[in-house]
């Protein structure tokens, strides 16, 4: 049996179930991605054995630690192999058509599918000419809103904020874009919001306690499909981008401050989705889709304050910017 999904835009067949997605029936004949997780096919296996040529290295977090991620390509260019920390493996096509995914104790299922979820399927999305912002968005009048910014300025948490608001969330990490009749589109990602729990506890609006995403990792996740929260599941017509900028350590109250579109282009190029793994050609058609999409869509800069207190504050002034 094959379990079918929706996810960033993508149809998914997988053949168990993954953590953290919701099943359907499918919507279309063909499948965009076919998932298969646990196991690698004998074939992927003598590939991975034979030589590879390198593609990408990611620095272990400590000095002397081993690389946290190195990506090779196989088959003179046929797959992207990539290796987390030798606990987590994946391959997929160059066409980003098929992906395996494998693991080793102490990983589990729940593990493997974080990174299925994040930077295998972002990277499997940049494959197939989608661009995609490192960003959280939630639904405000009908307009896709979006919050791109580094890892740890705070998205999750804005998001969720404003979840707790009433503000349907369409996506958290990776936001997809796409054009279509004169318009750019946000594509959901899945029902899920992943917050670390000195975040989510100093948050009055938001449960004291919340689910972990697996045993290994102390993040947890705000489930979008329980209670009263709500999740967007159809692609959203992208109304602005608001940047968390945390290089003002002045700032007494929460800031909006307006962005030229000619410096919206390199702004919005610094906070695209796992970047550092385009090749010039990928990078070619990213700088021309940002290049159209500042003409659809407005940037500003959000300069937030170090406090929990201010946080309802700056969706306040978030929000009044947005519907203007």
């Amino acid at each position: 049996m094959h379990v079918y999904y929706r996810v960033y835009g993508l149809q998914l067949k997988a053949n168990l179930e993954i953590p953290g997605l919701k099943s359907c029936e499918p919507v279309k004949e063909a499948v965009d991605v076919d998932v298969t997780m646990g196991r690698f096919p004998e074939k992927i296996v003598h590939l991975i054995n034979q030589e590879a040529s390198p593609y990408y290295l990611e620095p272990g977090f400590e000095e002397k630690e081993p690389p946290h991620v190195v990506v090779t390509i196989l088959s003179g260019g046929k797959y992207y192999y990539f290796n987390y920390d030798g606990t987590a493996q994946f391959v997929c096509d160059r066409q980003a058509t098929v992906v395996w995914g494998n693991w080793q104790e102490p990983f589990v299922l729940e593990d493997a599918a974080l990174y299925l979820l994040g930077p295998i399927l972002g990277f499997m999305l940049r494959l197939r000419g989608v661009t995609c912002l490192h960003a959280s968005s939630v639904v405000v009048d009908g307009g896709a809103l979006a919050i791109t910014g580094q890892s740890g300025t705070g998205k999750s948490t804005l998001a969720s904020a404003l979840a707790a608001e009433g503000y349907p969330v369409l996506t958290d990490d990776i936001l997809p874009l796409m054009f279509d009749q004169g318009h750019v589109y946000a594509l959901p990602g899945y029902p899920r919001i992943r917050l670390y729990p000195n975040t989510f506890q100093n948050i009055p609006d938001l449960p004291d306690d919340l689910p972990l995403l697996t045993p290994n990792w102390d993040k947890c996740f705000l489930d979008l499909d329980s209670g009263f929260y709500s999740f967007v599941n159809e692609p959203v017509p992208l109304r602005g981008v608001y940047l968390l900028d945390w290089s003002d350590d002045n700032t007494a109250v929460p800031e909006i401050c307006p962005v030229k579109s000619t410096a919206a282009v390199p702004l919005l190029a610094a906070n695209t989705y796992r970047n550092e793994l385009l090749d010039m050609e990928m990078k070619k058609q990213e700088f021309y889709f940002l290049s159209r999409l500042v003409s659809y869509s407005f940037l500003r800069k959000v300069k937030p304050v170090d406090d929990i207190a201010e946080l309802h504050k700056l969706v306040e002034i978030i929000f009044n910017d947005f519907i203007e």
